[in-house]
């Protein structure tokens, strides 16, 4: 660049200017990053088989997988798949027609299309097209070739996407950008996430992995740019290599997503969540030790078409805990943030509003800071998130300011190395993807990090209570919703937190409580000297709740009847 700030030169290999919608997205996403230069577009030589005849045509029909390809070709139609013309994208870039050479299932490029390549001195190539690519053209970008695969690779190779997660019942798909090498399946791995399986629709599962993995040769490249080194160690692995589904496997796929659509919507309308409090008479760290202690005495149950959820407290000055909470009312669908304060015999004194807006509140963190009590409670459906003060009872909350614009699901905050560091989740993969902003006041202005979303994984993203300390480290709950919403806590080890980067590291899993009422979910940790506050969840049958929920689901039908 023209000030002297470092540049990377980077190419896409493509089949032709056509593409699905999220590699044009990712393409757009690379190119928005400032020092990044499009220097080339290897193309594929169009060379059109003849057409066979009917007879070879019969013969060579891939009967075996027949469904599966029919499904594929005529109902498989995520939005990610799109097609798309990115001629405009690229028309600034010169291109290089290759003709490949195919030896066992690899494909090899000519000396003189390497040449050619190499004139044009890419430090990344994208792979969008081609087959499996082997030989010299991996070492010809100084980065080398990127290439994304759409399966955790420590337990599904090949493909399809999505398919065998669900058949196979697993709770998560995974999805990885690698470095190729000349070794198959042994990339050298620059981006990892865990999405959510929808089990009842391969498109939507397909289509989250796709689309919210597209952002990520992005990522490490503004990693790059700030001189930070890619990893160099290839991965290992053992699975199966997995192939297309044959006919019978394929008509179980139909009836397995079948039954799990009918589950979901029966599970709609008559399974709802009840929420309740708990008291862990016991610091937070003690949940580190490899055999630990979860004696928690449960608050009285909620009212009837209510639960409470998400506490965070404080000791007042006598030492007695005051808690706010999340009150939600199934008949309105909103909560508030209310006020109680539970004693050792498991007496309430009575609980009372705090904060009422006629909108959807919950998750009210609380901060001290500089002598004073500070309250960020989650108001997303707002699209912005907003400072309260309060004061040493909890019994106020007084307006200060909003810190974002942002829908902002479970906001949570932490002063640490200086800074004060805000993060949460947002819509559409509320429990997915995990963003983080900073500031050097409380009261911000809060910018987001450069590496958003710095977490992609749905077993430990969104947040999930208070920051605490043990031994000099920093720890950050999070929720594991893969199974059910908030179904379990977890444990992170803060490994790396700065402008430029964030890390962490499971550590492990909380919860839920076995064997109590409330054993179906926990979602919040919070830690209030040495005693612990957590929630759990129950099923339970909600009339309100599903008369709301059947009211939706007729709409929806009309809608798509008028459409």
């Amino acid at each position: 660049m023209a000030d002297g700030s470092p540049t990377l030169r980077v190419g896409v290999m493509l089949d032709g200017p056509v593409v699905q919608q999220w590699q044009a997205d990712c393409l757009q996403h690379v190119l928005d990053v400032p020092g990044v230069q499009l220097v080339v577009c290897v193309r594929k030589t169009d060379t059109a088989a003849p057409r066979p005849s009917l007879p070879q045509r019969i013969l060579r029909h891939p009967w075996r997988i027949a469904l599966y390809l029919r499904y594929r070709r005529r109902h498989f139609r995520p939005p990610a798949m799109r097609e798309v013309d990115i001629r405009d994208r690229i028309a600034g870039a010169p291109t290089v027609v290759c003709t490949t050479t195919r030896k066992g299932h690899g494909e090899y490029f000519s000396d003189a299309d390497l040449d050619a390549i190499r004139g044009h001195r890419p430090d990344v190539l994208l792979r969008f097209g081609f087959g499996i690519i082997r030989g010299a053209i991996l070492e010809v970008p100084t980065h080398g070739v990127w290439s994304f695969h759409h399966g955790d690779e420590q337990h599904y190779r090949g493909g399809p996407p999505g398919f065998w997660e669900i058949m196979h019942r697993e709770p998560v798909v995974g999805a990885i950008l690698q470095r190729l090498t000349d070794t198959l399946d042994a990339g050298i791995i620059l981006r990892k996430g865990w999405f959510p399986v929808v089990d009842h629709s391969l498109p939507q599962t397909v289509d989250q992995v796709l689309h919210h993995s597209a952002i990520w040769p992005a990522q490490v490249m503004r990693s790059l740019l700030q001189g930070r080194a890619l990893p160099t160690a290839p991965a290992t692995t053992s699975a199966p290599i997995l192939r297309y589904p044959r006919n019978l496997m394929f008509l179980r796929f139909l009836l397995r997503t079948l039954t799990n659509k009918w589950r979901f919507h029966r599970g709609e309308l008559n399974a709802h969540e009840e929420w309740n409090i708990g008291v862990l008479y016991q610091p937070v760290q003690s949940l580190l030790q490899e055999v630990h202690s979860l004696n928690v005495r449960w608050l009285p149950a909620p009212g009837k078409n209510t639960f409470r959820a998400d506490p965070f407290g404080i000791l007042d000055e006598e030492g007695q805990l005051i808690v706010l909470y999340e009150k939600y009312d199934h008949r309105t669908g909103l909560g508030e943030i209310s006020r109680l304060r539970p004693k050792r015999d498991n007496v309430l004194k009575r609980s009372r509003s705090i904060l009422a807006t006629g909108t959807h509140l919950s998750y009210p963190f609380i901060v001290r800071h500089a002598g004073a009590v500070y309250v960020v409670p989650e108001s997303a459906s707002t699209g912005r998130v907003e400072l309260y003060r309060s004061d040493a009872q909890l019994s106020i909350m007084d307006h200060v300011t909003t810190l974002l614009e942002v829908p902002l699901f479970d906001p949570s905050l932490v002063h640490h190395a200086g800074r004060w560091w805000l993060f949460g989740t947002r819509p559409p993969l509320s429990n997915t993807e995990l963003y983080l902003y900073h500031s050097e006041r409380l009261e911000g202005p809060y910018v987001p990090h450069v590496m958003n979303p710095v977490k992609t994984d749905v077993r430990s993203a969104r947040p999930g209570g208070t920051f605490f300390m043990d031994g000099g480290v920093l720890y950050r709950p999070a929720q594991d919703s893969s199974r059910t919403y908030g179904g379990r806590i977890a444990l992170n080890r803060v490994t790396e937190l700065s402008t430029t980067a964030y890390n962490e590291e499971l550590v492990k899993y909380i919860g839920p409580v076995p064997g109590s009422a409330w054993c179906e979910g926990m979602h919040t940790l919070t830690a209030i000297g040495d005693i612990t506050l957590v929630d759990g969840k129950r099923m339970v049958h909600v009339p309100a709740r599903q008369e709301q929920v059947r009211s939706r689901k007729v709409q929806r039908l009309k809608e798509r009847l008028r459409s």
